[in-house]
């Protein structure tokens, strides 16, 4: 790794912290600042190197540049860009399909489009649901095939680790699912 690949390694590590921080203290207003402090330095990166997958910045780099553009949100063309970029790196292994996976869902629920992974998920009661899908009889199915578990074993987990959603409110800047709380990833 050359020197300026380590430097765009080190800032996409950094950066994956803050946003995991802001993530943690489950304050919106904190998450959409960081996530705006974010979105333009990815967009140069991404324009000026491409995807940044494992041979550029290592395994921990490429994880933290998928964080970022999954966390994208204010610039749904932006992510809708990178999904086809990420997709591109995942067929020569330079990304997971799991990451492709998760993006995927991201994006088409900001079109307006039932999820394929059910990796989006929305408190409904004391539970977390997967936000609308595409044939939900299938979704363990296409799961699999990307190397993620069950849907309701994933729902479990967010709820074992999050605990109950909270109370749903209106969130700034989240377009007409507004009144959605976001997914926790």
């Amino acid at each position: 790794m050359s020197e300026n690949e380590t430097d765009i390694r080190v800032e996409l590590l950094c950066r994956v912290e803050r946003d995991q921080a802001a993530r943690r203290s489950r304050d919106p207003a904190v998450m959409l600042d960081v996530d705006a402090e974010n979105l333009p330095w990815l967009k140069r990166l991404v324009g000026e190197v491409g995807w940044p997958g494992k041979s550029l910045v290592g395994e921990d780099g490429a994880n933290a540049a998928w964080l970022l553009v999954q966390h994208a949100d204010q610039d749904p063309a932006f992510q809708r860009q990178c999904l086809d970029l990420l997709t591109e790196a995942a067929d020569r292994a330079e990304a997971t399909s799991r990451q492709v996976a998760y993006l995927t869902d991201r994006v088409l629920l900001r079109e307006g489009k039932p999820q394929e992974f059910g990796t989006q998920a929305t408190g409904q009661g004391e539970l977390w649901v997967a936000r609308r899908l595409r044939d939900p009889e299938r979704v363990d199915e296409r799961r699999e095939q990307v190397g993620l578990g069950p849907l309701q074993e994933y729902l479990d987990r967010m709820l074992a680790h999050y605990g109950p959603p909270p109370p749903s409110r209106p969130r700034r800047g989240m377009g007409p699912s507004s009144r959605q709380p976001r997914a926790w990833t």
